[in-house]
């Protein structure tokens, strides 16, 4: 079945709706309204420290990559030193606090609906109020505060490399996750579907300035885009949209859409939701096993795409807007998906 879409929308640097609490700003970059229920996505902006005290989340896993500053997350048995670039990933279910201990850290926080822009919204409230309990919500905020709580005291420099597989907590430093080449781009998974039940995927994107991708469109998934560095322009329904740092764009299923990235050196995290999308990049791209851009280039398994077309959210529309594609490419490009779709009669 497809997806009943919430309409496409860019937020650009520093916009969204603006949320205070515990002394922090935070800006609402995807609300469960915008995302038809499927995600919620804040940025969190702490000029000096802020602390969350220790919760639970029972239906929604939740993502947090560092922006900028520094970070302690706790779990009851390892506290974590997360720095600008790293990720930490916390299941459903696990009991977690955390606490900015430098100026100026800013953080993006990920769940599922229900989740961080539903609580922070009520918890803003609250306190501007000045309600008692401070931490009481709703019933469809999925947030649970965990009484008798005691931090790991041991603080860990974040050393993994590796995404682990299962619903587990995990951190990942700067450059790391799991690496696939394809051609001059590097993608990274930090959370793939056994990670998070399916609820979405978190992937980094790295390479420098090239040519725009395949227009295409999904039918069950939503993807979202948040550049980190350097410039990039994304097709959205055929207007062309520029993207720079911190600088967000929702695409909802059934949206003709593509990239290109145009600076030197530029990097994207991109969030999927529902993870389905997955067997894609495991279809296109090549294992790599180092956290830099390739300086050679490694190949693009198109051949593989098209032999799994039929089992894939993927619908090609037509070559690159930038008209960077040869025609003769374009054309064998457009009947390859073309032969595709009708030999497996792909809906």
């Amino acid at each position: 079945m497809d997806v009943q879409a919430a309409p496409a929308f860019l937020l650009r640097a520093g916009e969204g709706k603006k949320l205070y609490f515990g002394g922090a700003e935070l800006s609402v970059i995807a609300s469960p309204e915008q995302t038809n229920e499927l995600l919620e996505i804040v940025e969190v902006y702490a000029s000096g420290t802020f602390t969350f005290p220790a919760h639970l989340h029972r239906h929604t896993h939740k993502g947090i990559y560092v922006l900028s500053g520094e970070l302690l997350l706790s779990f009851k048995d390892k506290t974590y030193h997360l720095k600008k670039g790293d990720y930490g990933h916390i299941p459903r279910g696990v009991a977690h606090t955390y606490r900015t201990i430098e100026p100026n850290t800013r953080l993006l926080c990920l769940t599922g609906p229900g989740g961080v822009v539903s609580l922070y919204t009520q918890l803003s409230i609250n306190q501007s109020f000045q309600m008692e309990p401070l931490y009481e919500v709703p019933d469809q905020v999925d947030f649970e505060l965990v009484e008798s709580f005691t931090p790991a005291q041991h603080i860990q420099e974040v050393e993994n490399m590796d995404r682990p597989d299962g619903t587990k907590p995990y951190v990942i430093r700067n450059g790391g996750g799991e690496h696939f080449v394809v051609e001059d781009q590097l993608f990274s998974f930090l959370a793939r579907q056994n990670n998070t039940d399916g609820q979405f995927l978190v992937l980094m994107t790295d390479g420098p300035k090239g040519n725009a991708i395949i227009q295409h469109y999904h039918k069950r998934h939503t993807e979202c885009f948040y550049c980190l560095e350097g410039s990039m322009t994304m097709w959205n329904e055929g207007q062309a949209v520029a993207l720079n740092p911190r600088d967000f764009l929702h695409i909802p299923a059934n949206t003709k859409h593509t990239y290109r990235l145009d600076s030197p050196n530029t990097k994207f995290i991109g969030f999927l939701t529902p993870g389905l999308f997955e067997p894609f990049f495991d279809a296109l791209g090549t294992p790599y096993y180092s956290h830099q851009v390739p300086t050679k280039p490694g190949p693009a398994r198109i051949d593989r795409v098209l032999k799994n077309y039929d089992k894939l959210d993927l619908y090609f529309v037509s070559p690159p807007p930038d008209g960077s594609m040869h025609p003769i490419q374009a054309a064998m490009v457009s009947f390859s998906f073309w032969l595709s779709g009708k030999l497996t009669a792909k809906k």
